[in-house]
């Protein structure tokens, strides 16, 4: 197999490089392009002007797509005293790739293929300073058979740097520079998490600023760690593919609690029972559960921002606000028995709006009198 590599502009590969998707065609080896990990690849280029991505993106050209033209001769001539093959001599060569595309072709038909890097490719011809070069190793007529198998050793060789060896690359410099730099670019660094630090952090989040832990260290401090930790667990067990995909994660939690924040805005980041942890923890299992239930009927695509904000804003209308503006029977405490009292009440909560009963009926926690003196 031949390979050719070179470098071009992010932009400019698009036009003729596409992605045969396995959910469209019989032959497609590429998986589903994912808003939410395209997004984070534009951020992490946002998030610092050093930072950048050094690393290739895997492109094959169909068999019969492209013509080699030998430059090797011309460049030894034109520097005779750089030794051009190191040592290569008969397996490496200098010189032209030519091929011809049209534009406007649907991906599948284009000269070349996306065989890893399509998160990368699309997430850096996102950001918009500049139309950043990209290093691309290109496989010469490879047939699909070979795009495949590479798809699969690529996706399936990768192995995490153990903690213990990135201490020691990091041992003579800035440690909590570092760190810093790290977490905006989305990568976990010992007890920190980029998971949290996006969600106090990005202007998205509707919980930004509010908290409650030291890196936060202008907001409010309102919400405690575990409980958004804890919602991020139920959504992962809801949704397993969640587990390797911080970046959806990200997305659909603030997708979800933006759809929330919408429709309290008169309860949100005030210091209320609405913002406790066990019923931020309560309403993320209620609205989790349903949205699971739209998920496996195809009623949304969970990786849809917009899509999923609106879900929630009609799922939780049937939520009165007065629910959390009444006194409770109870001591609001963070343990089981509260939460499972908490989504029993919005359970019965949807069912009396739905059946257009009193929103009171049948509830268990707000207290006897808040609901006798209701006129």
């Amino acid at each position: 197999m031949a390979f050719f590599v070179f470098y071009a502009r992010a932009r400019d590969i698009k036009e003729w490089a596409g992605i045969r998707r396995v959910t469209e065609s019989s032959d497609g080896i590429q998986r589903v392009l994912r808003p939410t990990r395209r997004k984070a690849i534009t951020r992490f280029l946002g998030s610092k002007s050093v930072n950048t991505i050094p690393g290739n993106i895997l492109l094959a050209f169909n068999p019969d797509t492209t013509q080699f033209t030998s430059l090797s001769q011309s460049l030894s001539v034109c520097v005779p005293e750089v030794n051009l093959f190191n040592d290569c001599e008969g397996q490496l060569d200098w010189g032209r790739l030519v091929f011809q595309f049209e534009s406007g072709l649907e991906e599948q038909s284009k000269p070349a293929l996306i065989v890893d890097g399509q998160h990368r490719l699309y997430g850096i011809s996102d950001f918009e300073e500049e139309n950043l070069p990209i290093l691309v190793v290109s496989l010469i007529d490879a047939p699909i058979q070979e795009q495949a198998f590479q798809f699969v050793v690529i996706n399936n060789k990768a192995v995490r740097v153990p903690t213990d060896n990135v201490r020691a690359i990091i041992a003579q410099i800035d440690e909590e520079e570092l760190q810093e730099r790290l977490l905006k670019a989305g990568v976990s660094y010992g007890d920190k998490s980029p998971v949290l630090r996006d969600i106090n952090d990005l202007s998205t989040s509707p919980f930004q600023n509010l908290l409650n832990w030291p890196y936060n260290r202008d907001g409010s401090q309102l919400v405690p760690l575990t409980a958004i930790e804890q919602c991020l667990r139920y959504l992962q067990t809801l949704f397993p593919s969640l587990e390797d995909d911080e970046d959806s994660l990200i997305e659909l939690f603030c997708a979800i609690w933006r759809g929330v924040r919408n429709s309290y805005p008169n309860l949100w980041g005030r210091d209320n029972k609405f913002m406790k942890k066990v019923n931020i923890n309560a309403l993320n299992e209620f609205v989790g559960d349903r949205l699971k239930f739209a998920w496996e009927m195809n009623l949304i695509d969970i990786f849809d921002s917009a899509a999923v904000e609106q879900q929630v804003v009609n799922i939780v209308k049937l939520l009165p606000k007065e629910f959390w503006e009444e006194e409770w029977s109870v001591r609001i405490q963070d343990n089981a028995n509260v939460r499972n009292l908490i989504k029993a009440d919005l359970d019965t909560l949807a069912n009396n709006s739905k059946l257009r009963k009193s929103w009171r009926e049948d509830l268990k926690l707000p207290s006897a009198a808040s609901v006798s003196g209701d006129d």
